[in-house]
Formats: C-alpha cells, structure tokens, sequence
C-alpha cells in the first residue's frame, strides 16, 4: 500500500487542476463521476494535508461551474437553440416531468435532495431547471447551498474515516481501473457491432436488384 501512495504522492500538487478541469467535462454529460473525484480528492488531502483546502476549493468550484452550464444548455435546448442529442439524452421526458413538478412543489428542497442522487440524475435536474426557466439567480443560490451541503458532507466524512481512507485509496483506484478498461471494450465492441449491422445492410440493399429481376422474369 505505501509503495502505491508513494507513486501517486508526486502528482498530488496536480490534483487540484486534473479534478478541476475533469468536472468541467462531467458538466458536459460525459459519464465523470462527482462522488469518484469528491472521494479521490479527499484521500489525497489525507495523505498531504497541505492539498486540504486547494483540493477542496478545486472540487466546490469544478461542481459549481458545470452544473451552469447544465442549466445553460438546458435553457438553450427550451429555446430550441440546441439539437446535439448528445445533451438531450439527459433530458428524458419522463424525467423531465418528474423533476419540474418537483421543482415547482418543493424548489430548494429539490436541490438537496438530488444532489445525493448519482446517475445523471443531477445533470438532469440542472438541464431541467434550465428548460423550465428557473430564474438564473435562484439557481445560483440553490446549487450554490446544495453544492456545497453534499460536496463538504462527503469530503468529510471520507477524511474523519482516517487511517482506514488508505485502503479506500486502494479500492478507488482499482474501480477506476476496472471503468476505464470497461468503456474501452465497450467501445470496441459497439464499433465492431455497427460494422457488421453495416455490412448486413450493404449486402441486403445489394441483393434487392437481383430480387426485382427475378420477380419481373416469374411475371413475365
């Protein structure tokens, strides 16, 4: 374990900058975990101290910026100013739905909530708020409290784990592992799939000429 955290003790001095910009990106719906990088940024802080209120600050800001720019292009996509499918995946409309009436009934309380929600839930609800026109300053104030409620929340509790954090470096790192090695096959095999759906198209947009002929001789 000490040779692992020795390895990655001289890259923690970039962390702050790598967790920063890695949130900017899970702003535009690539599959980055919060949670993943709020725990990476925790154990790191618990390893050198010094890294507890840059990595913080880098973390609180990364959240905060990403979920505005949910919310723009939530307001863009209701006002029909952009169809990249990529980002309307998100907004499914049965979530949609659900996550206005929410919005409406309970406002702020939503916010809380959802924050502790992974699995797009949180890039929907922002992208929502966005496409219903919640007024931008009330977003402001109610990410700005929720964010920082479940990010401290989180952050804190994996530091107060203390000695036991060093294994949860260990497990983290081979889950990151695992998921990076995961979305690789992954998008191999879609690639590899799409192919073959391609060359089946082909020859069967090739045959149909040949089945024309036929058919016209048997008429014939």
């Amino acid at each position: 374990m000490e040779s692992i955290i020795a390895f990655f003790s001289s890259y923690f001095s970039y962390w702050p900058l790598v967790c920063f910009f890695a949130l900017l990106l899970a702003g535009f719906n690539l599959p980055i975990s919060e949670d993943v990088l709020i725990v990476m940024s925790a154990l790191i802080a618990y390893e050198d101290p010094s890294l507890l209120i840059p990595n913080y600050i880098a973390l609180y800001a990364g959240i905060y910026i990403s979920d505005i720019m949910c919310y723009w292009m939530g307001r863009l996509i209701g006002n029909g100013m952009l169809k990249i499918k990529f980002f309307k995946k998100a907004l499914n409309p049965s979530r949609v739905e659900y996550l206005s009436k929410k919005l409406e009934k309970h406002g702020f309380l939503t916010f809380i909530v959802t924050r502790f929600i992974p699995f797009g839930m949180r890039n929907a609800l922002f992208m929502t708020a966005g496409v219903t026109v919640l007024p931008f300053p009330k977003f402001l104030l109610f990410d700005g409290i929720a964010a920082l409620i479940s990010s401290i929340t989180l952050y804190s509790l994996v530091l107060l784990i203390g000695e036991s954090a060093q294994y949860g470096f260990k497990i983290v790192g081979i889950i990151l592992f695992v998921i990076l090695w995961g979305a690789i096959i992954g998008f191999v095999v879609t690639k590899i799939i799409k192919r073959k759906k391609k060359k089946q198209l082909a020859l069967t947009d090739s045959e149909k000429p040949e089945e024309i002929e036929e058919e016209k001789i048997r008429q014939a």
